[in-house]
């Protein structure tokens, strides 16, 4: 039977989707990276650092890079195995798409839409709401880690000792305490509020979540560490612990997109390690190659995977 010309279009809309947000994140990446004069500028403060960097030290970092990612893929899988169960691998398809989509939209909010691209139709706002979890989960290790190394570093930053500033220095433990205490709370809503018992998951899978997250965060460290040994900086190990556990605290209540985090991030780890190491290329250097392995390639990546995507039916 001829097929009709109608169900010829649909089918060239569908295959066409991929295309078409392949086309978007690419002219994004390129407008925020490539054409981005912020970025043309650190391309001149790091280049002689990166080509003192070896092939095998590189493969060390794109392995975290990779491991921090199936990290994330596997928490990815934990939330939706119930309405919407997925291999690993797609699991990890989803998150570069996922990143490619975080790229240019602020807060990486985009990351949302990108994930449940390849949920089934019926499933995409139920996926929407169940990888709120799974952020929580990682800021909540954020948070609590982030509060503890500022209370105890506060003293080192002068910038900070403000009324303000010390507010969040007392209140950013019990921020924490609450924000665990909140996350675990299980109940049955009831009336028009039922709707968010779908999306509630037990506590054996929240508590797998802040395993993975815990992983996550120590991978981000691990990266941060190793690029400092490569640049030989001499810091202590738990100053760069501490120093790196506030800006990550800093980064994520601070409104920012991709790009704009890639010089936030140099700023704010210059003002941080500040006390202890004052060679600003190298920290500039140091914040710009985790921010290009983590963000930047991961996102092309993904950019690229989109060119396999259709809608479903």
């Amino acid at each position: 039977m001829l097929k009709s010309p109608v169900y010829k279009v649909s089918s060239i809309v569908k295959n066409s989707v991929g295309l078409l947000l392949f086309l978007i994140c690419s002219i994004a990446i390129y407008n925020k990276v490539l054409a981005n004069e912020d970025w043309n500028n650190l391309q001149q403060v790091f280049a002689s650092q990166l080509s003192a960097i070896h092939i095998w030290e590189w493969l060390v970092l794109f392995f975290l890079m990779f491991a921090n990612l199936l990290a994330e893929s596997i928490k990815w899988k934990l939330v939706v195995a119930t309405n919407n169960p997925i291999g690993i691998l797609a699991a990890l398809k989803s998150v570069f798409v996922g990143q490619a989509f975080a790229f240019f939209t602020p807060n990486r909010i985009g990351e949302y839409a990108g994930r449940t691209l390849f949920l089934s139709s019926g499933n995409k706002l139920m996926g929407l709401a169940q990888m709120a979890w799974t952020s929580y989960a990682q800021l909540l290790i954020t948070i609590c880690i982030g509060s503890v190394a500022l209370f105890i570093n506060i003293s080192h930053y002068p910038w900070m000792h403000s009324i303000s500033m010390i507010g969040v220095q007392l209140l950013s433990p019990l921020v924490a305490l609450f924000a665990l205490i909140f996350y675990l709370y299980q109940r049955t809503w009831k009336g028009w509020l039922r709707i968010f018992n779908v999306i509630q998951i037990s506590n054996p899978i929240k508590f797998q979540l802040l395993g993975w997250s815990l992983l996550r965060y120590f991978i981000f460290i691990g990266q941060y560490f190793w690029v400092a040994y490569l640049f030989k900086m001499e810091v202590p190990f738990t100053t760069i612990f501490l120093s790196l556990s506030i800006l990550f605290l800093l980064l994520s209540i601070m409104p920012t997109i991709s790009i704009t985090e890639l010089v936030i991030r140099g700023q704010l780890l210059i003002m941080i390690l500040a006390p202890f190491y004052t060679h600003k290329i190298t920290i500039v250097s140091l914040s710009s190659i985790i921010w290009t392995v983590n963000f930047l390639i991961p996102s092309i990546i993904g950019t690229i995977l989109l060119l396999g995507y259709r809608i479903k039916k």
